[in-house]
């Protein structure tokens, strides 16, 4: 599977983890779970593009700078979430926005990084050896009781900043 293949495919991970949450009733045992499910899922996806695909496409540094700010405001918005008790009111506009948010950068990543734009020269056998270490990496990370547990430690840290 090439990197496009694996990208687009986390992204629709992410996007039914995302209508999961939001058709679990709030507050609920299932979207919690749900929600520390994403939590992770989200993390492992912004590792493989951090320490994989945006360093093959340097070539666009000014797309990945895009992209790398994008994360930066799903992290922020995943923030006020965190802060926004389920039980209050304003928690659903606060998860809305956050999704939105998560959406809106899967989607201009697909439009604007793949394929990848011009100045980056990736043949098809790099994509591939690309995918095959991104599907890798997002099952070893999958995997890992170690960082299921550091990703909610961030979330807890994010929660209480």
């Amino acid at each position: 599977m090439n990197a496009y293949d694996v990208l687009r495919q986390h992204h629709s991970v992410l996007k039914g983890l995302g209508r999961k949450v939001s058709e679990a009733p709030v507050n609920s045992e299932e979207r919690h779970v749900l929600f520390d499910e994403m939590l992770i899922e989200l993390d492992i996806h912004f590792r493989i593009e951090g320490d994989l695909y945006y360093p093959a496409l340097s070539a666009a540094s000014k797309l990945i700078a895009v992209a790398h700010a994008e994360h930066r405001q799903v992290v922020n918005q995943l923030a006020t979430l965190l802060h926004t008790p389920q039980s209050t009111p304003g928690y659903e506009r606060e998860w809305n926005v956050f999704k939105a948010a998560l959406e809106a950068h899967a989607d201009e990543e697909e439009r604007d990084m793949i394929p990848a734009p011009p100045p980056v020269r990736i043949t098809d056998a790099e994509l591939e050896e690309l995918g095959e270490k991104m599907a890798a990496r997002i099952e070893q990370l999958r995997g890992s009781p170690l960082y299921t547990l550091r990703t909610k430690g961030k979330a807890a840290l994010l929660k209480a900043v």
